[in-house]
Formats: C-alpha cells, sequence, structure tokens
C-alpha cells in the first residue's frame, strides 16, 4: 500500500487517523499517541449528526470532538467549524488545545495546509477557505447568514443564564440539513434548572415520536479505565488497603450491579478498584465543607444514571431513595387528548380530584393533575400543563375534569382562576382547621404558613404515589432543605399541584392534631 492508498485509507476512518497520526497531552504532561479511550470510541461510531451527550468529568470528550473539527477543516474545502464554550478562560484553553492538534499533525504530515491566519479565537488555513471559530457563550457572533458545518456546544450546562436560548439558536439555525453536518451538545451535569437538562430529557423521552431532533449518549463514570485505585495507591483511604472491599454499603452493591452489567467479562479485583476509586472521591467532595453538603457532587460530576446525576448539590427534602425508584418508572404519556398528557384513562365508577396550581400566563406554567386515591395507594393518572392565563386554564381544566367523571377542582386560590371556576358544579371549599367546618371559600391556600404542612403531608406519603410522569418527579429533588424549611430551588409547579391534591383529597384535608405542627396561624383561610 502506498502512501496515497494508505492516507485514503485514514479520511475513510476517523478514529484510525486520529490514533495514526495524532499526538496528545497525557495527565502526566507527557506527549503521547492519541489513543481513544472507551467513551471517545463510542462517540465516534454512535453519532448521527445531531447528538447530545451527558458524561463524567475529565473522559476527553471535547479533546476528541476539536480534533474531529480541525481534521474536517484541513480535509473538506470551505468547512466552518464552530466551538463555543462556556467562558472566556474555556475557549483560550480549547484553542491552544486545537493548534497542539495541528502542530502535532502538521510534524507528521508537511503537506496538510499551513495556517493562513491565527488570533485569539480563530484558526484559517491556506487554501482551503475553512475555518475553526472557538468562542465563549458570553461573546459568541458570527457574520449572519455564515454556515456552520460542525458546531460544539461545549459544558452546556453551565453557560451563563441567558445565554443559551440565543446563542444555540442563532448558531443551530446556521447549521445547513445536509448528512455530513454536525451538531454535538455537550456537558457534565449540573441540576435541572437549565437548557442542557430539557435537551437532553427532550432527546431521550422525544426522539422517537418526533419531539427532539437529537440522540442521546449517557456515560457513567465507571466506563472510563481511568476510574479505579488499587488497594496499594498511595490515595488509599485508611481500610481500603486489601484487595476486596469487605464493608460495602448498599448503594456500593447496586453501583456493583451496574458495572458488572455493563461488563460482564471484568474481574472482581477491577470492580473493587472501581469502588474504591468512587469512595475516595466521595471523601474527596465531602471535605469540602464539614456539613457534608457537597456529596451530592460526586453525582454530577461522575454520573452513574441519567436521573440521579441532575441532582444539585443541597440536602433534598424528600427522601433521594424513593424519589429515584419512582423516576425509573416514568414514561411519556401514550394518550394526548384535550389538551392533556394522560397515562390511565377514566375508569368508570372511580372518584377523580382535579389539582390546579396557577401559573403566570407567560411566565411559569399551570399545571392541573388528575388522581385517584385509596387507603394504600395515590395514582396521579393525567397532568393538563402549560402558559395558560387565568381563564383559559379555568376552561380546560373544566374539561379536564368533566373527563375524569365529574371529578372534583381543587385550586390554589387566587383570584383570577377562582372566579372563572364558580361555573363549576364540583368544587373543593376550604375547611376551617379550628371547627373543622367548610367554609365558603373556594380552593386551598397556599402560604407561608400551610406549605409547610403540604410539603410534609407529601413527604409523609410519597411511597403511596404511583406517578409515571417525570416532570413531578424531577421537581421533588427542586425542594430543598435550607434552614430546617423547604424551599423550592427551581420550577415547583407540578410539585405544588400534587401537594394540593394530597391535602385536599378528603373532605376534612388534614387531622386535627398536625395543626400546631404545620405551623399554621389562628386565622389560616379567612
Amino acid at each position: 500500500m502506498n502512501n496515497q492508498e494508505a492516507m485514503a485509507l485514514l479520511l475513510q476512518d476517523r478514529p484510525l487517523f486520529i490514533e495514526t497520526l495524532v499526538e496528545i497531552e497525557d495527565k502526566n504532561r507527557d506527549l503521547v499517541p492519541f489513543k481513544l479511550n472507551d467513551i471517545q470510541n463510542d462517540m465516534a461510531f454512535t453519532s448521527t449528526g445531531r447528538d447530545i451527550y451527558v458524561k463524567p468529568a475529565q473522559v476527553g470528550a471535547s479533546s476528541y470532538f476539536i480534533c474531529d473539527f480541525l481534521i474536517d477543516c484541513i480535509t473538506q474545502p470551505g468547512t466552518t467549524a464552530v466551538i463555543i464554550s462556556y467562558d472566556e478562560f474555556i475557549t483560550g484553553r480549547l484553542l491552544r488545545k486545537a493548534q497542539a492538534f495541528y502542530d502535532a499533525l502538521k510534524k507528521r504530515i508537511p503537506s496538510i495546509p499551513d495556517l493562513h491566519h491565527k488570533s485569539t479565537y480563530e484558526m484559517t488555513f491556506r487554501g482551503m477557505n475553512s475555518s475553526l471559530y472557538i468562542a465563549s457563550a458570553r461573546s459568541f457572533s458570527l457574520p449572519r447568514g455564515e454556515p456552520i458545518h460542525d458546531l460544539l456546544l461545549d459544558e452546556f450546562a453551565f453557560w451563563v443564564i441567558g445565554a443559551a436560548e440565543g446563542v444555540m439558536s442563532a448558531a443551530i439555525q446556521r447549521v445547513p440539513l445536509l448528512p455530513n453536518t454536525k451538531i454535538r451538545i455537550l456537558s457534565t451535569p449540573n441540576g435541572e434548572d437549565n437548557d442542557f437538562y430539557e435537551a437532553y430529557m427532550a432527546a431521550k423521552e422525544g426522539k422517537d415520536i418526533g419531539k427532539s431532533v437529537f440522540k442521546a449518549h449517557f456515560y457513567p463514570w465507571f466506563r472510563h479505565y481511568e476510574n479505579a485505585m488499587s488497594y496499594d495507591n498511595t490515595f488509599t483511604l485508611p481500610g481500603d488497603d486489601k484487595p476486596i472491599l469487605d464493608n460495602l454499603d448498599p448503594d456500593e452493591l447496586k453501583v456493583m450491579t451496574k458495572i458488572m452489567s455493563m461488563f460482564p467479562d471484568i474481574e472482581e479485583l477491577d470492580v473493587h478498584s472501581k469502588i474504591r476509586w468512587r469512595r475516595y472521591k466521595n471523601a474527596e467532595m465531602s471535605s469540602l465543607r464539614r456539613s457534608g453538603e457537597t456529596r451530592l457532587l460526586f453525582g454530577q460530576e461522575h454520573p452513574e444514571d441519567d436521573v440521579s446525576c441532575f441532582q444539585a448539590a443541597g440536602d433534598m427534602w424528600y427522601d433521594s431513595e424513593v424519589i429515584l425508584e419512582k423516576a425509573k418508572d416514568c414514561y411519556p404519556a401514550p394518550i394526548h387528548q384535550i389538551f392533556a398528557d394522560i397515562w390511565e384513562p377514566p375508569q368508570e365508577g372511580l372518584k377523580y380530584l382535579v389539582s390546579i396550581d396557577p401559573g403566570l400566563g407567560k411566565q411559569s406554567e399551570s399545571v392541573a393533575q388528575a388522581w385517584t386515591f385509596t387507603q394504600d395507594t395515590f395514582r396521579h393518572v393525567a397532568t393538563l400543563s402549560g402558559l395558560y392565563e387565568d381563564k383559559d386554564m379555568a376552561d380546560k381544566s373544566m374539561d379536564f375534569a368533566i373527563l375524569y367523571n365529574n371529578a372534583m377542582i381543587a385550586n390554589e386560590d387566587s383570584l383570577g382562576i377562582t372566579s372563572h371556576l364558580k361555573g363549576y358544579g364540583n368544587l373543593y371549599y376550604r375547611i376551617d382547621p379550628i371547627t373543622g367546618k367548610m367554609g365558603r371559600s373556594i380552593g386551598w391556600q397556599t402560604n407561608r404558613s400551610t406549605k409547610p404542612y403540604m410539603c410534609n403531608e407529601l413527604g409523609r406519603h410519597l411511597p403511596k404515589i404511583e406517578t409515571h410522569d417525570i416532570r413531578f418527579i424531577s421537581q421533588l429533588r427542586n425542594i430543598r432543605d435550607v434552614g430546617g424549611r423547604a424551599t423550592a430551588v427551581g420550577a415547583d409547579d407540578h410539585h405544588d399541584s400534587a401537594c394540593i391534591a394530597i391535602v385536599c383529597r378528603e373532605s376534612v384535608p388534614i387531622e386535627r392534631g398536625l395543626l400546631h405542627q404545620s405551623g399554621w396561624s389562628d386565622d389560616w383561610g379567612e
């Protein structure tokens, strides 16, 4: 095989091209051949051209995509490759990495195009009319109409608030709908209250039914070979200096099961090396604060599944293990009717309650949920939600309640929606917590005094709840213990609708013995 034939072969096999010709600086600061690890290999062979990736920290994902884009620029004339990072410091680091890849290639193949121009944000190549452009989300701009053939949104979950909507939409709209164009969205998790989480969940749940053009990819930390620690390592924790760990807790046993499921042929010693590394990293995170509130950061930097990894750091109000189990039962609603997502159609003879948490029109969602209750099971069967104004939400909710056997409507008492519901014949009237008698006020009153009771009731009955709506389960993780009080750190519309359902499920919404525990004032509801 002559040199021309060899180069033609390499150009047809991108991983082979990289491993044969590119060098990279390893973590010991040595220049070594760029041998793709398992995660990088999977990225190379499973990409569709429109992909979103949840990945652990320090696995070389950005390095692979930078190298891939650079090769496009020097082998395909007219290529415009754009990489958008989350801040200026990272932008400079990524550009230096691209320059290092180019220098390594130029040394091996002197005939590749010379650099025509280089600045703090761009590399262009002589005779190719190609450019590699790297910018931060804070300062991204391209001439209007300039096409982008390769686009990487790097660490997208950490972009500054407000940047994602403008930059992402502007950049993606410039990528032609051609088979050889690429859009990659890449990040480690950073909680749920950001566009990366929304985009990933849309891809995970909706690609097959046309709700997302992206393919979702998830990589757990234990897929990376470097995430392991031998028993005789200098950093091994006291008591872990034995080949086989003999004090595994239930959580570690679950992780071991996941590891062995992914790698059926893995040696027992190697499994324990991974658990030993995990212990050290958890201890490292917990060392940052005496309270240990940073322990959940491990799951963000080193995800184990694509549900728990989106938990933000801090103390959750609800039991995280129960939430995780509930999340595993969630799936997209099979039925869409009268603007609602329906998991279980109404059944003849069953009594239902429709709870409503009204939003602020175009600013936050209005959410109505249909529930049915037995002594042992609270079933959430359908959800109607959207950016609806009060009257529109009231009209839709009444149709929703009629569908569910003329269900009782229990709404949060706000002047706007309550006035539009008065024509419905089966409304929840507030109970006086002092006398126990039904009053004349329609709906549940959510305020600083009643919110603790609502959260406590939902938490107490959480194991009884059956739901398949990931929006509700996701928002449970937004409720945090801040100074002993349940506090929302993100969207809580679906959560609050569920709380209203729980506390209004009977004609007497509370046990009188809980009055003083709830923190209600004597004039509640007046």
